[in-house]
């Protein structure tokens, strides 16, 4: 679909990635794409027009409002990332994708030629990746210490410098104090430590750069995540469930 409608993707994660960046054995159960910002709307348009439906938001998906989880029937799921969180600048990450895409190259995924990055830009991804969720991704990176040597890991973070990805390649390396003063350092030490939730709120508020945003994250954080507890219900919520969620996340149980 995307080639039929000149759509830049790259497809990132999962099975896109060889043996240079991911161990052998690693299963994944969706398909990941990294689409030029510009294009992302038209995208998603084409694919709700083609029968694909959303099953999470891009303000729902995750803190960094960052990808929308598509669903079809005969395909399965598909994330459609609009920006990867810690690559680029916040508010530019157009000239992010335009540098990833840049040293792209193709790789045969289903025996179908598909453009994904270039390993460095890969291994960057999987770094990033990492300081979202260090505990479920410990392994990728334990993975490729094994693999890199001394000067690939320079050369890595030479990449992460030139791609204005320091804080997050900080976030999951080590050295994150560094950025203390930074508007994202609360946010990406709520999501690359274990910290008191309340930690993610603040970061989330000092993160938004406007004051629409932040009076739309204060909504954000204050409401129940519809979508994400429908997925964990596999079903629609109902409003006995959703006023339980709510008052969950205070730590408050009531009867649903």
């Amino acid at each position: 679909m995307a080639d039929m409608h000149s759509i830049d993707i790259l497809h990132v994660k999962g099975y896109a990635f060889s043996q240079e960046i991911y161990r052998k054995g690693r299963y994944s159960s969706d398909a990941d794409l990294l689409v030029r910002p510009s294009h992302v709307d038209r995208f998603v348009e084409i694919l709700l027009a083609d029968g694909w439906r959303i099953q999470a938001h891009f303000e729902t998906g995750s803190v960094f409002e960052h990808a929308m989880t598509l669903y079809h029937a005969s395909w399965g799921l598909t994330d459609i990332h609009r920006f990867f969180p810690g690559l680029g600048r916040h508010g530019d990450y157009e000239k992010a994708f335009d540098r990833v895409w840049a040293a792209r190259k193709t790789r045969m995924i289903a025996h179908r030629p598909c453009t994904v990055p270039s390993d460095l830009d890969a291994r960057l991804l999987v770094v990033l990746h990492r300081a979202r969720a260090a505990s479920r991704y410990s392994a990728d990176i334990n993975y490729l210490v094994s693999l890199l040597s001394y000067s690939d890991w320079q050369r890595l973070r030479a990449r992460a410098e030139e791609l204005d990805s320091s804080l997050a390649y900080s976030a999951a390396m080590g050295g994150l104090e560094q950025y203390r003063d930074n508007r994202d350092y609360l946010l990406w030490l709520s999501v690359s430590q274990d910290v008191p939730h309340y930690i993610q709120w603040i970061g989330r508020l000092q993160s938004a750069t406007t004051l629409h945003d932040k009076l739309r994250t204060l909504k954000n954080i204050f409401l129940v995540n519809k979508d994400h507890l429908a997925m964990q219900l596999g079903r629609t919520p109902t409003k006995a469930e959703i006023r339980a969620k709510f008052f969950e996340r205070f730590g408050i149980k009531v009867n649903k």
